[in-house]
């Protein structure tokens, strides 16, 4: 797994196919080796008074330190890299002693770990910011509030193609015939939210995806190749092996700042919203200020310092970003669409199985 890359709905595959009792061996083996070469310091961190323990996914994450830590007042933020997998199995196996406060999660955990019972709701009366939250930053149950929105889009070559892209039924024009790469298992939440979208186009949703299923299968013929790593997408339209892949994002915003040719599509059906959601766990002993911090972390300068960094679409509403900034993100939240989630749980397995059987093989 590769630093900075929340594997979305990833992991939920990988348990679909364990019993929940391997899942959960395996994952506390990972959780030891983790957190045997952290021990010392969260110890020392403890030891020096209230500490709030928070995550993040690695990579271009690891700013939150500089760009929100180190700007919270109401106590000290100790970061740590881990992935939403692994905190939700940690929480699970530690409920009253978690080693971390607040996890950042994917939505699909964020929802598991509610129904668990492993997760303090948020109220407006504690954490007032989660008003200001655009439709779909706030989990269900208030579970969770995101730091910020990603989405899955769509890149191009805009050197390369006839006219711009400007739906999710465009990856079927003729142009694109071995031009077009489309992501593969294990990227289970890509393919996911990309069955999601092509439905939501052809007028279905989360409950009709039987014709976007057929419809990539007529795109087989099409697909020059299907990546297993977001960073292969990335690599193949750079060296003009393929020009238009789906992709998340912040990874497209990332290529655009650094490739003038390279293009977003914002298909005019929308984008899925995919939340990265801070959740404080019910067991933490710092709860006050777990919620002092979802709240810092909800204010226009913080969300502003956040998505300009990281590239993403702010989780709030009044955010005043540059524009070189607002160029390279889905800076209109209306172009954002919240997929079903609770839903797609209780299907994924099975898209995700046709879509191997059917599309990859």
């Amino acid at each position: 797994m590769k630093p900075g890359v929340p594997q979305l709905l990833l992991k939920e595959t990988t348990m679909s196919r364990l019993s929940r009792r391997t899942f959960l061996a395996r994952s506390l083996a990972s959780s030891a080796a983790v957190a045997g070469a952290g021990l010392w310091s969260r110890t020392a961190l403890a030891q020096s008074g209230d500490v709030l323990r928070v995550t993040h996914f690695g990579g271009p994450y690891q700013a939150l330190d500089a760009l929100v830590g180190k700007k919270f007042t109401d106590g000290k933020v100790a970061f740590d890299q881990d992935q939403p997998a692994l905190i939700f199995s940690k929480w699970q196996a530690q409920p009253t002693n978690p080693p971390y406060d607040i996890g950042l999660m994917v939505r699909p955990f964020t929802i598991r770990a509610f129904a668990a019972g492993l997760v303090t709701p948020l109220t407006a009366a504690e954490v007032p910011g989660i008003g200001r939250l655009v439709p779909g930053a706030l989990a269900p149950d208030n579970a969770g509030a995101a730091l910020a929105v990603d989405s899955l889009d769509i890149m191009y070559d805009r050197s390369a193609v006839s006219a711009p892209i400007t739906s999710w039924l465009d990856l079927w024009r003729p142009e694109f015939k071995g031009k077009l790469t489309l992501p593969a298992m294990p990227l289970g939440g890509a393919i996911t939210y990309l069955l999601v979208s092509v439905a939501r186009a052809m007028g279905g949703d989360e409950n009709k995806i039987d014709d976007a299923i057929t419809k990539f299968k007529d795109l087989k013929g099409n697909v020059r190749s299907f990546y297993k790593d977001p960073n292969l997408a990335t690599q193949m339209l750079e060296r003009g092996e393929v020009v238009v892949a789906p992709q998340y994002s912040a990874r497209i915003g990332q290529l655009m700042k650094r490739a003038p040719k390279i293009a977003r599509g914002i298909p005019k059906e929308g984008v899925p919203a995919i939340p990265y959601d801070f959740v404080i766990a019910k067991g933490s002993k710092q709860q006050a200020m777990a919620k002092k911090f979802v709240n810092f972390v909800l204010t226009p300068g913080v969300q502003a310092d956040v998505c300009s960094n990281i590239l993403l679409t702010p989780a709030i509403t009044g955010v005043s970003l540059p524009e070189d900034v607002r160029k390279l993100i889905v800076a209109d939240s209306s172009k954002l669409f919240a997929p079903n989630e609770p839903l797609m749980l209780t299907k994924q397995a099975g898209w995700l199985e046709r879509w191997q059987r059917e599309i990859e093989s």
